[in-house]
C-alpha cells in the first residue's frame, strides 16, 4: 500500500506539472486541431461514415506528438538538479518510472479524449459501426503507451530536452515505418530478410491493423504489453545502474536481453492463435454459424489442399500470408466438427528441381489440369519493381467429386475466403448443379456472310465478340459462382430448359403471350422467376449555355400483362428521389476540337440507402447502396394477393422525398424535377419477393403459338402449334417471383457499383439455394453513406470536431492561470506582512 503511495504521489506531481505551464493546453490544442483538422479536410469528399481515415493517420502525428510530451519527464528532472534527490526518496525506482509513465499516459488519454466529437458527429450523420471505433481507440491507447515508454526511456537516458525528442521520434518512425510493407520490402529489396525480420519481430503497424478494423487480437495486446514493459524495464535499469560500478557494461547486456525477449515472444506467438474479439456489427471477421451449419451437415469430412510458395520465395506483402490463411482455415476447422481438415503443400516454380525434373513437371502438370497455376506478383528489389511468380491456389475434395478449385488467394481476397470454400462445398453436397436460364436481349454485329454459313455448317455459335452484349457480366457471374446457365431468348428454337431450377428475365423487350405463358406454366410448377425491368429510359441533349434537356422514353416490355395477374405491375408514371447521384454524359461540353464529359444531376438518378432496405430479408442485409438508375416504382394489389394467398414482402424502397411524375411526350420541365413542398411525397416500392402457390392464368385458354419467324424461308413461317405435342399436365407447387424495377443497374459499366453485383447474386442463391449463402456473403463492410448536408451543417461539423474542444481548452487554462495568479498574489501579500 506504502509503494502505491509513493506511485500516486510521483504522478500527481508529473500531472499537475503539465498543468501549471501553458505546455499542457498548447499540446493538446495542437494535437487536438492536428488530427481532427487533417482528418476532415476529406472527411465530406469520401461521405463515408467511418475512422480508418482518423487512425491510419494517428501514428504519424504520434510519432512526432509523445516524443514532445515525454522529453521532458527525465531531461528536466537532469537540467534542474533533481534528479538526485528523486532517487533518495524512500521508494523503488520501478515506482519512480510508474509514476511518470501513469502520468505522461493520464496526458496522452487526455488529448486523445479530445477527439471524441467525431465519433459523435459521425452518430449524427449517420449509422456508423461502432466496432472498429472502439478498436481503434484501443489500439490508440495501446500503440500511446508503447511510444511513451520509448519516450521516458530515451528521456532518461539525455540531459538535454531537446536531443531527447530527436531520438525518441526517431525511435517511434523506426517501429511503425518497420512494419509497412512497403518499407519492408524496399529493405528486402537490398538486403533479403532483413525487412521482413524487422517487420515481424519489431514492426508496429500490422499489430495496429486490427484494432482499426474492430478485430482485438490477443497477439497484438500481447505485443503492445511486452514492448512498452521492455523500454520501462530498461528505463528503470537506466536509473539504477547509474549509481553501480561497470554500469554500462551491466545495462548493454540487459537491454540485448530484452531485446531477445521481445523476438523470441514475437516471432513464438505469431504462428499460435490466442483468441480474439469481433467488436464489428455483425462479426465480420469471424466465421459464420451458417458454416457451421453447412459443414456440421456433411455426411463425410471434406478436405482442403492449400498449394503455396515457401515463405522464402514469396515477396514480402505475402510472407504472412500462409499464416493468415492457415489461421482462417484453423478457425473453420474447429467448428465443423470433424468434418473439415486441411493440408498445406509447399510449391517452388519451375527453374528449381533439376535432379527430379520429370516429377516436378508432372505435379505442376496437375495441377494446371485441376486450375492451379503459379501467378504474377510485384516486388521491389533495389528499388525497381520485379515480378515473381508465386502458388497461392486451394483444392476442395469431396467424397469422389470432381475437385472445386480457387485458384488465386491473395491478401486483398482473403476476406472472401469463407464464402469460397463454403460456397464450393455446399455446391458439392447437391445432387446437381443448379441450373439457371438468363433471358437478357443482346444484338448481333454485321458479320460476313461466309463466315457465318462456316460457322453454321459446324454448328458453332456466333463469338461473343461480334455481340453487343451489355448484360454479359451477369453471365460469367453466374458461372463463376458455379451455377450452370443457359443464355437463351425464350422462342421456340431456344426455349426453357428442363430441369429448369430459376428464370432470370432482365430487360424484357415486347414479351408475346406464348413467352407470358412459358413463363405462366414455370411459376405455377415451383419455379422461381426473377424479373428485371422498368417503365422508361431517358435521352439527355446538351442545350448549349442552358444545360442538358431530358427526354423519357417509354418502353414497351409487355411485363405488366403478365405481371398483373399476380399483383404487381410496373408504374406508369416517372420516379423521381431528392435522394439521387450524379452521372456523366459524353458530348456534353466541347473544349475547342474536343468532346468533354458533363456531370449531370437529376432526381431519376435514384440512390437506394441501407435505411431504404429490408434488413430482415437475407437478399437486401447488409448491402452497399444501389443506383437505381431511370428505374420505375412498383404498384402492388394487395387484395389480389390476398386473394391468391401470396406471401408479398417488399425489399427495397424509395425515399420519403420521392415523387411521382406523369409521363408526357417532351423533355421534363424544371418543375417536374424539383420537388414540391405541397406535392405528394411518399414512400415507392421499388423490389418486391411474392412467395407462395401461382395461379395457371391461362388455365383455360388455348396454347398460344410461337410468332411466325421473320425469316425468308416459307418453311420457316409456318406457325408451330400444329406440329408441336400437345402441353403436359401441370403439378402445381410453391414458387417464387423476385420483381425489381429496374434492369440499367444490371448492365456491365454500372452492376460492380455499390452493392449491386451482391443484390444479384443474392436474390439467385435465395431463390435457388437458400439463404446460408448469402449469411455469409453479406459478412464484409459495407458502405455506411452519410445523410446529405447543407453548408450550414458541413461548417458546424468542421467546428464541433476542430475547434469545440481547443476553444474550451484555452478557456480553461485561461481560467486556471488567472486563478494561481491570484493565489500567488495572495501567497506573496500574506507572507510580506511585518511580523
Amino acid at each position: 500500500m506504502k509503494n502505491f503511495h509513493y506511485c500516486l504521489s510521483i504522478f500527481k506531481r508529473e500531472l499537475s506539472s503539465y498543468f501549471n505551464s501553458p505546455i499542457a493546453y498548447i499540446f493538446i490544442v495542437v494535437f487536438v486541431m492536428l488530427s481532427a483538422g487533417m482528418f476532415m479536410t476529406q472527411f465530406f469528399l469520401i461521405g463515408n461514415a467511418d475512422m480508418r481515415a482518423f487512425f491510419n493517420l494517428l501514428p504519424l502525428i504520434l510519432c512526432v506528438f509523445i516524443p514532445a510530451i515525454t522529453m521532458r519527464l527525465w531531461a528536466e528532472e537532469k537540467r534542474g538538479n533533481t534528479f538526485e534527490m528523486l532517487l533518495t526518496l524512500p521508494m523503488p525506482t520501478h515506482k519512480l518510472v510508474l509514476g511518470k509513465f501513469s502520468a505522461g499516459f493520464a496526458f496522452y488519454a487526455m488529448a486523445l479524449a479530445g477527439t471524441l466529437f467525431i465519433p459523435m458527429m459521425l452518430f449524427m450523420m449517420g449509422k456508423p459501426d461502432m466496432g472498429p471505433i472502439l478498436g481503434g481507440y484501443l489500439g490508440a491507447l495501446f500503440m500511446g503507451a508503447f511510444f511513451l515508454s520509448i519516450g521516458i526511456f530515451v528521456s532518461g537516458l539525455c540531459k538535454d530536452q531537446i536531443v531527447s525528442f530527436i531520438i525518441a521520434m526517431m525511435a517511434c518512425f523506426f517501429f511503425y515505418l518497420s512494419g509497412l510493407d512497403f518499407m519492408a520490402g524496399l529493405v528486402d529489396g537490398w538486403v533479403p530478410g532483413v525487412g521482413s525480420f524487422l517487420k515481424e519481430n519489431f514492426g508496429m503497424t500490422r499489430h495496429m491493423s486490427g484494432f482499426e478494423k474492430g478485430v482485438i487480437d490477443n497477439r497484438d495486446i500481447l505485443y503492445f504489453v511486452v514492448m512498452t514493459g521492455i523500454f520501462l524495464v530498461l528505463n528503470g535499469f537506466a536509473i539504477e545502474d547509474r549509481m553501480r560500478p561497470k554500469a554500462k557494461v551491466f545495462f548493454t547486456g540487459t537491454a540485448v536481453v530484452c531485446i531477445a525477449i521481445s523476438m523470441v515472444v514475437n516471432s513464438l506467438f505469431s504462428d499460435i492463435p490466442l483468441g480474439r474479439f469481433d467488436l464489428t456489427e455483425g462479426q465480420l471477421y469471424t466465421v459464420t454459424d451458417s458454416t457451421r451449419t453447412i459443414l456440421q451437415s456433411l455426411k463425410t469430412p471434406v478436405t482442403a489442399k492449400l498449394y503455396i510458395s515457401p515463405q522464402e520465395k514469396m515477396p514480402t506483402t505475402f510472407k504472412t500470408l500462409e499464416q493468415d490463411i492457415k489461421d482462417r482455415l484453423e478457425e473453420i476447422k474447429v467448428l465443423a466438427g470433424g468434418n473439415f481438415q486441411y493440408k498445406i503443400y509447399h510449391m517452388e516454380v519451375a527453374e528449381k528441381a533439376a535432379e527430379d525434373e520429370t516429377k516436378e513437371e508432372s505435379l505442376e502438370e496437375k495441377l494446371q489440369q485441376k486450375g492451379i497455376s503459379p501467378f504474377q506478383v510485384q516486388s521491389i528489389e533495389q528499388d525497381e519493381l520485379g515480378i515473381k511468380l508465386v502458388y497461392s491456389g486451394i483444392a476442395i475434395a469431396y467424397k469422389e467429386k470432381e475437385e472445386k478449385i480457387i485458384p488465386n488467394v491473395v491478401p486483398n481476397n482473403l476476406h472472401e475466403l469463407e464464402y469460397e470454400l463454403m460456397s464450393k462445398i455446399y455446391r458439392m453436397t447437391l445432387d446437381k448443379t443448379p441450373r439457371v436460364a438468363l433471358v437478357a436481349p443482346y444484338t448481333e454485329k454485321a458479320v460476313d456472310p461466309q463466315m457465318m454459313a462456316f460457322l453454321r455448317q459446324f454448328g458453332q455459335a456466333l463469338p461473343e465478340q461480334y455481340r453487343d452484349d451489355k448484360f454479359n457480366i451477369l453471365d460469367a457471374i453466374l458461372r463463376y459462382e458455379d451455377y450452370d446457365v443457359q443464355r437463351i431468348r425464350l422462342t421456340e428454337k431456344e426455349p426453357l430448359p428442363e430441369d429448369l431450377d430459376t428464370l432470370i428475365v432482365v430487360a424484357p423487350e415486347m414479351l408475346n403471350e406464348r413467352q407470358r405463358y412459358e413463363m405462366n406454366r414455370f411459376l405455377h410448377e415451383g419455379g422461381n422467376v426473377i424479373v428485371a425491368a422498368q417503365g422508361y429510359e431517358y435521352d439527355y441533349n446538351p442545350s448549349g449555355g442552358r444545360g442538358v434537356s431530358i427526354i423519357p422514353r417509354k418502353i414497351n416490355s409487355g411485363v405488366n400483362e403478365w405481371l398483373k395477374a399476380y399483383g404487381v405491375t410496373l408504374s406508369d408514371q416517372l420516379l423521381m428521389d431528392e435522394q439521387h447521384e450524379t452521372i456523366s454524359i459524353s458530348g456534353g461540353q466541347n473544349l475547342g476540337p474536343f468532346s468533354m464529359s458533363m456531370p449531370v444531376k437529376a432526381p431519376m438518378h435514384v440512390k437506394i440507402n441501407q435505411e431504404t432496405m429490408n434488413q430482415d430479408v437475407s437478399i437486401t442485409s447488409r448491402l452497399s447502396s444501389l443506383f437505381y438508375l431511370w428505374g420505375s416504382a412498383l404498384t402492388l394489389d394487395k387484395n389480389t394477393m390476398d386473394n391468391l394467398k401470396l406471401k408479398a414482402t417488399t425489399l427495397l424502397t424509395s425515399s420519403s422525398k420521392s415523387w411521382l411524375v406523369p409521363y408526357q411526350t417532351g423533355p421534363l420541365n424544371r418543375r417536374d424535377m424539383m420537388r414540391s413542398p405541397s406535392g405528394d411525397h411518399s414512400v415507392q416500392p421499388l423490389a418486391v419477393l411474392l412467395e407462395g402457390q401461382f395461379p395457371d392464368s391461362f388455365a383455360e385458354a388455348d396454347r398460344p403459338a410461337w410468332p411466325k419467324t421473320p425469316s425468308a424461308g416459307a418453311l420457316d413461317q409456318e406457325v408451330t402449334e400444329d406440329t408441336e405435342p400437345p402441353a403436359q399436365s401441370l403439378n402445381p407447387r410453391h414458387g417464387k417471383l423476385f420483381v425489381v424495377g429496374c434492369f440499367k443497374m444490371f448492365e456491365e459499366d454500372i452492376i460492380q457499383n455499390g452493392g449491386i453485383l451482391n443484390l444479384f447474386i443474392n436474390s439467385v442463391d435465395a431463390l435457388t439455394l437458400g439463404g446460408e449463402l448469402i449469411n455469409i456473403r453479406s459478412r464484409q463492410p459495407i458502405d455506411r453513406s452519410m445523410k446529405k448536408l447543407s453548408k450550414g451543417q458541413k461548417l458546424w461539423y468542421r467546428f464541433l470536431t476542430i475547434l469545440s474542444v481547443p476553444c474550451l481548452v484555452i478557456i480553461l487554462g485561461t481560467m486556471r492561470a488567472v486563478l494561481r495568479r491570484k493565489e500567488k498574489e495572495l501567497y506573496v501579500k500574506a507572507h510580506s506582512r511585518p511580523s
